[in-house]
């Protein structure tokens, strides 16, 4: 997979994994796609948690009142990516099994649902990343829970490095079953 620089090039790899989603998600046989609990994460948990990402963004890249970022550079791909790492390494296991526990499946979803809402959250990320500038991409700045403040461009490559990581978890459970 290709490492995004530009805005159209991340916006296109964002593209690329919902499409993977999309084509992924519903084939997973219904038993599977709901099996897991907040602690060991079925599909539709990795899903959800994909969802409640892309909604807790979205509204931030709609707004005009974005702080700036202290450097005003942004890092690449490779680097987003490594810093993503290092952070979830860094990160006591009870930290981050608590922040796992988050993520519910609400009673009476469908897969379809789930798939849907995906679908919709990223949707909107992806729309609003298209109204910044390349410049405003680097001038802002948006804070992650783990690796602290990001530029709003490396937010984005961010998406695109967690959204992959879920698709490659789901991929080795299908797999693995």
């Amino acid at each position: 997979m290709s490492h995004p620089v530009t805005k159209l090039e991340i916006i296109e790899a964002l593209e690329s994994n919902a499409h993977s989603v999309a084509e992924l998600f519903p084939g997973i046989p219904e038993r599977l796609f709901f099996d897991g609990d907040p602690d060991h994460w079925s599909p539709a948990h990795h899903l959800a948690h994909l969802t409640q990402a892309s909604e807790s963004v979205g509204p931030a890249l709609w707004s005009e009142t974005l702080p700036l970022h202290p450097t005003r550079r942004s890092r690449t791909y490779a680097e987003v990516r490594d810093a993503a790492a290092a952070s979830v390494a860094a990160t006591h296991k009870d930290r981050l099994r608590e922040m796992g526990r988050k993520v519910v499946i609400a009673p009476g979803l469908t897969r379809a649902d789930i798939v849907n809402a995906f679908g919709s959250a990223s949707a909107n990320v992806r729309t609003a990343a298209a109204a910044w500038s390349e410049d405003e991409l680097d001038r802002h700045a948006l804070r992650h829970p783990l690796i602290g403040q990001l530029t709003v461009r490396e937010m984005l490559l961010f998406f695109v490095v967690h959204e992959r990581h879920h698709l490659k978890l789901v991929r080795a459970r299908i797999e693995g079953r």
